[in-house]
């Protein structure tokens, strides 16, 4: 059986993607909150923690991506597999960026 451990760029190239969906799930959830009186202080914290999430998960995605180029140590094919999950969130809102402008 090979035992191959993760290297922390590749376990953050994971989480990093998860949680940009879950973000953007959870902006999705709270908006039921808004038109409520007693609750829309749920929608207003948490759309704007979502908010922060993102831009930090687009940023350290970025980070990443140069990290894992830097100090990864595999074959090219891997590597390069490894390098678009990490940067897949920084693309994506690159290119919805220039689609946008």
């Amino acid at each position: 059986m090979n035992n191959k451990k993760l290297d922390l760029t590749q376990k953050i190239a994971i989480v990093i993607p998860i949680l940009f969906f879950l973000s953007c799930f959870t902006k999705r959830f709270i908006e039921r909150f808004r038109m409520s009186n007693d609750f829309r202080w749920i929608y207003e914290y948490g759309s704007f923690g979502t908010l922060l999430l993102c831009i930090f998960l687009v940023i350290f995605s970025f980070a990443n991506s140069i990290l894992m180029l830097r100090d990864l140590k595999a074959k090219w094919q891997q590597k390069t597999l490894w390098l678009l999950l990490s940067s897949s969130i920084f693309l994506l809102v690159l290119g919805l960026m220039m689609t946008l402008f």
